[in-house]
C-alpha cells in the first residue's frame, strides 16, 4: 500500500503544508510535519503550497505508519 508523508530530509519546517490542508491532516511533532492517514483526503492543497516539494512524497509500505513513528524520521523508511 501506499502512504503519504513527508520527506524530512526535504523539509524545512515553514508550516506551509499544515496550514494549506483543509482537514488538519497535517500535525507539527516534535519539529516533523506528520500526515495522519485516516484523516488525509488526497486533495494536494499541501503539495501545491510546498515550497520544497517535501510533502510531495508517497511511499509503499507494508503497514501505515503513525504521525509519532513519523515524528522520529530523519529520513524516510525503507521497507
Amino acid at each position: 500500500m501506499r502512504q503519504h508523508v513527508t520527506d524530512p530530509e526535504m523539509c524545512i519546517q515553514c508550516s506551509a503544508c499544515e496550514m494549506a490542508c483543509p482537514v488538519k491532516a497535517i500535525e507539527c511533532i516534535l519539529g516533523r510535519y506528520c500526515i495522519d492517514h485516516d484523516l488525509c483526503k488526497d486533495c494536494g492543497k499541501c503539495i501545491r503550497d510546498c515550497p520544497t516539494g517535501a510533502v510531495d512524497c508517497f511511499i509503499e509500505v507494508k503497514r501505515i505508519y503513525d504521525q509519532e513513528e513519523q515524528s522520529t524520521w530523519t529520513v524516510l523508511p525503507s521497507e
